[in-house]
């Protein structure tokens, strides 16, 4: 298994044609998808620029459905199970196959050269329609703790997972702070703490 070289800082998702034996697979939508296909996941360390983790899934025709038939994991210098069992979801690369090529190739994009988001499954699957969570307190409190965990550039570093513009995260981050997810600080400053549920002001 050799990692993809020519990646972003940071987390990054794309899609290939795997080897094998050609297969042909026609979602709702009536596009058509040639599998199998590989769909990966890689972390670029941001100050050194080695890969910190990277996982690659084979999706194969099963039964007349695309389906996850193997999958590889690594992490440098060791995978973190906590880490793992938070982010990383296992149908993720079935919706992109599912779900987001169709709807890229149906907009005329190419699906092999296309950045998929890295995070925020199985919404952000739905190129077509916003995601209908993104106000909700349980995904402010996510974000917040991503906000807090990455520190300055958290902005282009989060807007890159979830697919979305730097703005809007920045706009997800005052929202934090109006309901009282996130505490409050001088304007123009960073930072701040994430406040538990039962001290929040309703």
């Amino acid at each position: 298994m050799k990692i993809p070289a020519n990646r972003p800082d940071g987390l990054s998702s794309r899609v290939r044609l795997a080897e094998g034996s050609r297969n042909k697979w026609v979602a709702r939508n009536g596009q058509t998808i040639e599998l199998p296909l590989i769909v990966d996941l890689v972390e670029i360390h941001p100050d050194s620029g080695e890969c910190t983790f990277f996982t690659e899934v084979r999706i194969e025709l099963v039964s007349g459905q695309p389906q996850l038939v193997d999958t590889h994991l690594i992490g440098m210098p060791c995978l973190d199970p906590v880490r793992l069992q938070r982010f990383f979801r296992w149908a993720t690369p079935l919706d992109i196959v599912r779900r987001t090529i169709p709807s890229l190739l149906k907009r005329g994009i190419d699906p092999y050269s296309h950045e998929y988001a890295t995070d925020g499954y199985p919404d952000a699957a739905n190129i077509d329609q916003k995601p209908n969570n993104t106000l909700s307190v349980g995904f402010l409190e996510e974000v917040t703790q991503q906000y807090l965990s990455i520190g300055r550039g958290y902005a282009r570093e989060i807007a890159k997972q979830r697919g979305v513009s730097e703005r809007t995260v920045v706009s997800w981050i005052q929202k934090a702070r109006k309901k009282g997810i996130l505490s409050p600080v001088k304007p123009g400053q960073y930072g701040g703490e994430l406040i538990p549920e039962l001290d929040r002001v309703k």
